[in-house]
């Protein structure tokens, strides 16, 4: 019986109604590696999960553009909902999520150019990036928010640049120079491209003395700190086409290791702050533990690694624990 919490926000310019969201379904299973992996989802109300943030209440707030909505999964099944997306609704196509200290939820609206701002219930905010109707934002994807500090990070990837901005969304900083590409330049010959300017960055992520920020088709993670000041930077082999590598993503956990998904690869990898590989997890497949085109990485306070399993249309969960300096997830409880 459905919960009458469980609901789909229709948002609609000017608003709309409710409608109720099926539950969801979860899965506990052993996972490569030793890894306590929980699964999220079904296709009844996922289609294609990407970038995934959690809240305070450990709900999980997930993008996916394939319907287009954003759905809010509550592990306790009292408080999930979806806002809705498409043609006529304010929501057109959700990309990077973030959370803020309150729990409201911000989502960058590739298509639209500008983020919008609900309330942890769904009920919609405001504008970040509408200035007398016009979007000051080119294509954003990934976005992070500093809780504490209250800054958000976004990437605005086909203009090459990172924005600062407060949680009302006036600017603070700006990173990187804009160039433009559509002259066919190939990456070999953008020899400018150096460390602490980005090329198509598609993801960020936040940490509590750093941000990481994924670039170059996906295959360049640079580190900087809170004021987007370049600490260092590595990068590692493109061996697939670009769209596919442009697909992966990016974390942070609070040791200061980086997680990538490997879109193409079906795999998840981690590093260290060098760039060193630390572990591998994850092949191409749908028992728990597996992944076909993983997108989205998050890591929350309690150090659960949450992945977008895309193309399973699900998300997992993994418990890491124990001292990950060496490298491997010890086995969860």
């Amino acid at each position: 019986m459905l919960s009458s919490n469980e609901r789909v926000v229709d948002d609609i310019e000017p608003p709309g109604h409710a409608m109720a969201l099926p539950e969801v379904h979860s899965l506990v299973g052993s996972a490569r590696d030793a890894v306590v992996s929980l699964v999220y989802g079904r296709p009844s109300v996922l289609r294609t999960p990407q970038y995934l943030t959690t809240d305070s209440q450990q709900r999980v707030i997930l993008s996916d553009p394939g319907i287009p909505a954003v759905h809010v999964l509550d592990p306790k099944r009292k408080t999930s909902f979806s806002i809705l997306g498409g043609q006529g609704r304010r929501l057109r196509s959700p990309a990077g999520v973030a959370v803020d200290g309150e729990d409201n939820i911000y989502v960058a609206d590739s298509d639209r150019g500008m983020v919008l701002v609900y309330d942890q219930y769904g009920k919609f905010v405001r504008y970040i990036g509408n200035f007398h109707g016009e979007n000051m934002y080119q294509r954003p994807t990934g976005i992070a928010i500093d809780r504490k500090a209250g800054h958000l990070y976004l990437a605005d990837s086909p203009r090459h640049l990172i924005f600062i901005l407060d949680l009302e969304g006036h600017l603070l900083k700006r990173v990187g120079d804009q160039w433009d590409d559509t002259n066919g330049e190939t990456l070999k010959s953008r020899k400018d491209i150096g460390p602490g300017k980005f090329d198509y960055p598609t993801e960020i992520a936040v940490s509590d003395h750093q941000v990481a920020v994924l670039d170059m088709a996906g295959t360049r993670v640079q580190i900087m700190d809170l004021e987007c000041n370049l600490l260092r930077g590595f990068s590692f082999p493109n061996a697939y086409h670009q769209q596919a590598d442009k697909e992966n993503g990016l974390a942070l956990d609070k040791h200061g290791s980086i997680y990538v998904s490997y879109a193409a690869t079906s795999e998840v990898r981690m590093y260290n702050s060098e760039g060193g590989l630390l572990a591998s997890f994850g092949q191409a497949g749908s028992k728990a533990g597996e992944f076909s085109a993983p997108r989205g990485l998050w890591v929350d306070a309690s150090n659960r690694l949450y992945v977008s399993d895309t193309q399973n249309i699900r998300v997992q969960l993994f418990q890491l624990t124990g001292d990950q300096s060496d490298g491997m997830p010890n086995a969860g409880e």
